[in-house]
């Protein structure tokens, strides 16, 4: 006969492990998507992550990408793809309120966008969105308006040579755009003027067009500009998570940390925060060994260097 009290620290220790993952569930805000059990995985650098919420668009196969911040809202663009063989799908942006969690609004981007890696909003309402071979500067407030970008768009910038929109952030003068690659020799970073959207508006550009570029890390996914000009990136894949903070003239990277497998574009705040998203168990990646579809908010001052 097995002695009941045997079994005390087996189900002890599985009592704890549920009542952890329950507290981690409830301390992220918003709606959790259907198929993630319990809360999210425990990360790399969580003793930095002040505030968490679950990306919208789960649920509907949408797998988050860019990401910035205007005013109180965190906004989001995604595509929809469910399959981990396609990496192209009809492309959206989101809006939430960093503040509560709650989801404000949504709109489409134009049909021939299909990644939507980055955005970043540029001021006076303005929103520069990425795709792979495209930028799109778009009316935000007309867009949320009307769920589309149909009268909000304000430009289309076709990426030729080089160029590519993985990403993409704003300076406060210029677009910094560059390219999600695996090879070193094309991992690069571009400054580009604003005025491209009225001065090659409906045309191609290349890299000939841009005011300086840089060599950057592989398998590169964001970008921000934090209030005193440093540049920060991140890097990732299923197997790694990278940011890196940067000098914007040089490229020179300055410090490094871990972070969540998949994570993808950052924005910072007013109060110097960093906004970020993973990919890692969005249903095109829910075979991943992290299960982080979260919009999460980090104290750079207590992350944990390499």
């Amino acid at each position: 006969m097995i002695n009941p009290i045997s079994k005390l620290p087996a189900m002890i220790c599985a009592l704890v492990l549920a009542s952890t993952v329950a507290s981690m569930a409830a301390d992220v805000l918003s709606k959790k998507p259907r198929h993630v059990w319990g809360g999210p995985s425990a990360v790399v650098n969580d003793q930095a992550i002040m505030k968490m919420i679950w990306a919208p668009g789960i649920d509907d196969g949408y797998v988050p990408q860019g990401i910035t911040v205007a005013g109180d809202s965190i906004l989001l663009s995604s595509y929809q793809s469910t399959n981990p063989k396609v990496d192209r799908g009809p492309c959206r942006v989101f809006k939430v309120d960093f503040k509560t969690g709650e989801y404000t609004g949504q709109f489409d981007l134009p049909e021939d966008c299909g990644h939507a890696g980055g955005l970043a909003y540029v001021g006076r309402g303005f929103l520069v969105a990425s795709d792979t071979r495209r930028l799109y500067k778009i009316d935000m407030n007309k867009a949320f308006q009307d769920g589309n970008t149909t009268k909000a768009l304000l430009g289309v910038v076709r990426l030729g040579g080089d160029l590519k929109g993985s990403f993409v952030d704003f300076d406060g003068t210029s677009i910094f755009i560059g390219s999600s690659e695996k090879d070193a020799g094309k991992a690069k970073g571009f400054f580009l003027p604003l005025s491209i959207f009225e001065s090659h508006n409906g045309k191609s550009i290349k890299e000939d067009m841009a005011l300086r570029s840089f060599p950057i890390a592989v398998q590169a996914q964001g970008a921000a500009f934090d209030r005193d000009g440093n540049l920060w990136m991140t890097f990732s894949s299923s197997k790694y998570g990278t940011l890196q903070k940067v000098e914007p003239n040089s490229g020179k990277v300055l410090a490094e940390y871990e972070m969540v497998i998949g994570i993808e574009d950052i924005g910072f705040d007013e109060d110097g925060r960093l906004w970020s998203v993973s990919e890692a168990g969005s249903l095109r990646w829910s075979r991943w060994a992290k299960t982080f579809p979260i919009i999460f908010q980090m104290d750079l001052t207590k992350l944990k260097p390499r």
